[in-house]
This record gives C-alpha cells, sequence and structure tokens, in this order.
C-alpha cells in the first residue's frame, strides 16, 4: 500500500460495502469497515505478530473499563511497518483484536488533519457524530472515530497533535470513552 492511502482505501472499500439492488434502502448507512492498517477486528495476537514482526517486546498496559490489554507498536518496535504511521495502539479482549488505533506521523498529520479525514471519510459514512473534539460513526458492531491524538512534545508539558483514526467493537465504545 503507498503511504497515505491508508485512509482512501478504507473509504473506497466503505464505498463498496454499500448496499445495492432493489431490496437496500436508499438512505442504509453503509457498514463500518472493521480493519485499519492491514489488520481486521477479530484477529488473534498471533494475526498481529504476523503481520508486523516484532523487533523487540510490545509494551502494554491493562485498561482500568473495559478490561482491554491496549499493546503499543511503534515503527522500531516493528521489523516491518507503514511508513505514514508513527504509533499503533490495539486492543486485546481475551486474546482477540477489539481495538485498532492508528496515530500517523507527524508529516502525514501537516498533510491530512483529523478535520480533514473526517471530512474524506464524511463522503461515505455520512455526516459524523461529534463529542469531546472527537468525530465517529457507528453501525451495529462498529465504531470508526477520527481525532487528535496528544503526543508528549517536551519536558514542560507540551503536546503535539496527531492525526489518529481508530476502529473499534461497538460495545466497548462507551467505556472506553
Amino acid at each position: 500500500m503507498r503511504p497515505g492511502t491508508a485512509a482512501c482505501w478504507l473509504a473506497a472499500a466503505a464505498l463498496i460495502a454499500l448496499p445495492l439492488g432493489r431490496g437496500a434502502a436508499q438512505d442504509e448507512a453503509p457498514a463500518i469497515q472493521r480493519q485499519l492498517a492491514d489488520l481486521y477486528l477479530g484477529d488473534s495476537l498471533d494475526d498481529v505478530k504476523e503481520a508486523y514482526p516484532p523487533a523487540r517486546e510490545w509494551p502494554s498496559v491493562m485498561t482500568p473499563r473495559g478490561g482491554v490489554r491496549r499493546v503499543r507498536i511503534e515503527r522500531e518496535y516493528a521489523k516491518s511497518f507503514p511508513r505514514e504511521l508513527q504509533t499503533l495502539w490495539l486492543g486485546f479482549k481475551r486474546d482477540v483484536l477489539v481495538e485498532i488505533q492508528a496515530i500517523y506521523t507527524l508529516a502525514y498529520s501537516r498533510g491530512k488533519s483529523a478535520d480533514e479525514l473526517a471530512g474524506d471519510l464524511a463522503l461515505v459514512y455520512g455526516e459524523p457524530r461529534r463529542s469531546n473534539g472527537k468525530s465517529w460513526w457507528s453501525d451495529r458492531s462498529t465504531v470508526l472515530r477520527v481525532f487528535n491524538a496528544e503526543l508528549p512534545a517536551g519536558k514542560d508539558g507540551a503536546v503535539e497533535l496527531r492525526t489518529s483514526m481508530q476502529v473499534l467493537e461497538r460495545r466497548l465504545f462507551r467505556a472506553m470513552d
């Protein structure tokens, strides 16, 4: 996949999922795609390691709400990693992938802000809901969110904003927000 095409590929895949034929309701929203960064909700940890072979152990933390173990993969933690991504946060519940968050590089974020990415996705999924600076869409099983991730930028507590996209199981949405 070429750099910068992850969001475009997601949007194109969603267009394919649009309902077709006489029986489909015209105002029926397309299903949210359950994939991001070559990973799919429902993948196992072994599937993730196959996609991103570890170069070293990936740090993880257990979240107090939702019982999700979040694993962080940085470029230097994997033998191969998409050029436009800076960090992947992956949420596992009982060793099944239930959340994928991609945080894009500074260069990507300068070229495509979270608001611009949300605008692109709105062409596929319709107008997003907005809360707490996040744009989001949902269907019966999946939530897609776009927002600015805050990354530490120095010892003085400053932060830098990066474009971020997240796809997660809908049942976890309330527990994580």
